[in-house]
């Protein structure tokens, strides 16, 4: 992490060792940047602050033994990030669809997503899909319901829960999420075949995460709300999953081009820079220049690649051949029903 650049989450979850001055000289500088434009954060610096001078005031008594050494730790581990990112994200965005699903008004329970289905249907294909995860890594959540086809899924679910709370079709989507979670957590190294492609337990996981975000949106702008954007560490991983699986796209799609290699830049918070190979039999040549460089901002290109935006709304840049650029931006979305 570079202290210079400092987010307002990371300044938040660095707030204590503030207030403990706990932090290195440069730490110091960047939290302070930060608190100088935001003056909620900078009240409550003030407030533990002064909550940390009292105590030391009242107490004037060396700390419990290894305390600050614990507290420093815990500010040291929280600046590392997550031990596991990939779970990390999967769960993030986990919960933040159901907080877009907990904030739904009733009267928009009714209305047609993207996707064809309404907003209550929409949270029973998300249960219906996490749950059939949960049952493919023999874990099932739910009994009496075998399908893997994931429309039909969903069509065997939504009699289940016609004329019943949302909260019921919410709690078997959590209960699939937690044993996702937990199987995670214990099989780090697996494969999983998800929908006919084998997936790394990772790639799994983001691509489960991938959709929930998308469908967060869906349900937003369905309420009314503006779409958020994901953290950055988040759009790191589901923009490099999206690149990765462009090669995958242009088979699908029979847009491949033997021997053509492309180069993807997706700008801003979480985005990269990839190679891509536009044929299956196509070598990697990572000194060799590529055939066509396609520049993209990294929310819009994951949004083509979740069947939000369209290849021609994009607003992208092609250098190079333009044909192949074009092929590239209209596979893009191939693999959307992941």
């Amino acid at each position: 992490m570079n202290a210079g650049e400092l987010s307002d989450v990371e300044v938040e979850e660095l707030l204590g060792a503030y207030a403990l001055d706990a932090l290195d000289p440069e730490e110091v500088v960047a939290v302070e940047a930060v608190l100088a434009r935001r003056p909620d954060l900078a009240l409550e610096a003030d407030r533990l602050s002064g909550v940390a001078a009292w105590l030391g005031a009242i107490e004037a008594t060396e700390a419990p033994g290894g305390m600050r050494a614990a507290v420093l730790d815990a500010a040291l581990a929280r600046r590392r990030g997550p031990a596991d990112p990939v779970i990390d994200v999967y769960v993030s965005l986990s919960e933040r669809l159901e907080q877009a699903i907990a904030e739904l008004p009733d009267d928009v329970l009714d209305v047609v997503t993207p996707n064809g289905l309404t907003a209550s249907e929409l949270v029973v294909h998300m249960a219906a899909q996490e749950s059939l995860l949960a049952q493919i890594l023999g874990t099932p959540t739910i009994e009496d319901l075998d399908e893997e086809e994931i429309d039909a899924r969903t069509r065997a679910l939504l009699p289940r829960f016609a004329g019943r709370e949302l909260d019921e079709a919410v709690a078997l989507w959590r209960d699939s999420v937690e044993a996702n979670r937990t199987w995670a957590v214990a099989n780090r190294d697996r494969t999983v075949i998800w929908r006919g492609l084998g997936l790394t337990r990772d790639d799994t996981l983001l691509v489960r995460a991938f959709e929930a975000w998308i469908h967060t949106d869906d349900l937003q702008r369905a309420a009314g709300r503006p779409a958020t954007r994901p953290e950055g560490r988040h759009l790191t991983l589901m923009s490099d999953l999206a690149s990765r699986m462009l090669p995958r796209a242009l088979a699908v799609s029979e847009r491949e081009h033997e021997g053509k290699t492309a180069r993807l830049v997706l700008t801003g918070p979480g985005g990269g820079d990839w190679l891509v190979l536009m044929g299956s039999g196509t070598d990697l040549r990572p000194a060799a220049e590529p055939d066509v460089t396609v520049t993209a901002d990294v929310v819009d290109w994951c949004l083509l690649v979740g069947d939000r935006v369209t290849a021609e709304a994009l607003r992208v840049q092609v250098d190079g051949d333009q044909s192949l650029g074009r092929d590239l931006v209209t596979a893009a979305p191939a693999l959307a029903t992941l």
